[in-house]
């Protein structure tokens, strides 16, 4: 699997574009600056199948509608954030860009252990609530997209609507689970491996 990220939008959201040896790909948590995302595409010469996002809060998905209709990809999300994905207060668009409001609806809602083919890359779906009800985390082979769920060194904030501390924990909890160790791009900030987030994080010593 091959992964392409950068920081976007306000609050440097890492957006991440992954891709199988075919061309195959999936857009992860678009925060913003399409045009600037759909040009990494278009040089990669790229067919986006996928934008998938692991939570559905504003700095996550700006650049949604913008990229699901310039590419045909279909919008997945954790079945559970569906009601903020099309919900400019739940998803605080309209709090924080009032003239920018997004309201989206997602081609599908996705559950734990359900696969993503991206080409001949997969991706499994880890629901991870804590940080709002529906996060979600994507697993591949040796990658893990964590979101907001878990940072290097720190984890996501629990104060939002659908923030709840103790479900947090409890993901935290599967992911130190995990055998193996992944190279962890989360949704802020610098990537990490889950090994050194065992060791040194203090919020996934258990």
């Amino acid at each position: 699997m091959n992964v392409t990220y950068f920081a976007v939008g306000g609050l440097g959201t890492n957006c991440y574009i992954v891709s199988d040896n075919s061309g195959h790909a999936a857009i992860i948590d678009p925060g913003g600056d399409a045009r600037r995302i759909l040009n990494a595409v278009k040089q990669k010469s790229l067919t986006v199948d996928f934008i998938l996002l692991t939570h559905a809060h504003f700095d996550h998905i700006m650049a949604v509608e913008e990229l699901s209709m310039a590419t045909d990809a279909q919008i997945l999300v954790g079945a559970a954030d569906a009601p903020m994905l099309y919900d400019a207060q739940l998803n605080l668009s309209t709090m924080v860009c009032p003239t920018q409001a997004v309201e989206v609806t997602a081609h599908r809602l996705l559950l734990d252990g359900e696969i993503i083919h991206v080409g001949d890359a997969t991706l499994t779906v880890m629901e991870t609530p804590g940080h709002t009800r529906g996060s979600v985390c994507y697993l591949g082979e040796d990658v893990l997209f964590s979101g907001d769920t878990l940072f290097a060194g720190s984890i996501g904030r629990t104060d939002l609507p659908g923030g709840d501390m103790t479900a947090l924990r409890q993901s935290l909890a599967r992911l130190a689970a995990l055998d193996g160790d992944y190279t962890v791009y989360p949704g802020h900030g610098e990537e990490t491996t889950l090994s050194f987030e065992k060791a040194a994080n203090p919020y996934l010593a258990f």
